[in-house]
């Protein structure tokens, strides 16, 4: 009976926990997305900017960075560290809108932006898994948890009766 009620809210734990994945990683993409359009609009004006100069976005950045005033030096380091990152969310939210809604918790969770992702989980409320893939992802935490408690259930089903054999081994008569 420990074994059942174990796995049950092992199951039920980890079901409900996974069930929030879908929901999580729309939020998390929206917020991913949020992100990339306001980077793109600052990397699209300092390209304006370069080519108005009649310099390429790479000739501009090393332009800034080797100016003489350490505030124009660090403008540049500024604009290659936006230039980085708009390029890898821009990446990661790619990666997620061209797979389907199934495979994106898994996608999200494997390489997501941390700071992002801490901001996400910060304000995510959970949603009820009314769909497809929320119905999918609570059987599979289910099923996890399900495993999990087996697990558990068995490796203390083992320690008894490994201790139940010793008992009855150490009473019978040489």
């Amino acid at each position: 009976m420990t074994g059942l009620l174990l796995r049950v809210v092992a199951a039920l734990f980890l079901g409900g926990m996974v069930s929030q994945a879908s929901e999580l990683t729309q939020q998390y993409l929206q917020r991913l997305g949020g992100a990339v359009d306001a980077l793109a609009a600052v990397v699209q004006r300092f390209d304006a900017s370069a080519a108005a100069a009649g310099l390429s976005r790479e000739s501009a950045v090393a332009r800034l960075r080797q100016a003489p005033d350490t505030f124009v030096a660090r403008q540049g380091a500024d604009a290659e560290a936006t230039i980085t990152q708009y390029a890898d969310l821009r990446e990661r939210y790619d990666t997620l809108t061209r797979n389907p809604p199934i495979l994106r918790p898994f996608l999200a969770l494997g390489s997501p932006d941390g700071a992002l992702l801490k901001r996400t989980l910060g304000d995510f409320r959970p949603a009820l898994p009314i769909t497809g893939d929320g119905l999918f992802l609570t059987v599979l935490g289910f099923a996890a948890g399900w495993a999990s408690g087996a697990g558990i259930a068995g490796a203390m089903g083992m320690r008894r009766r490994r201790a139940a054999r010793r008992q009855t081994a150490a009473q019978r008569p040489l």
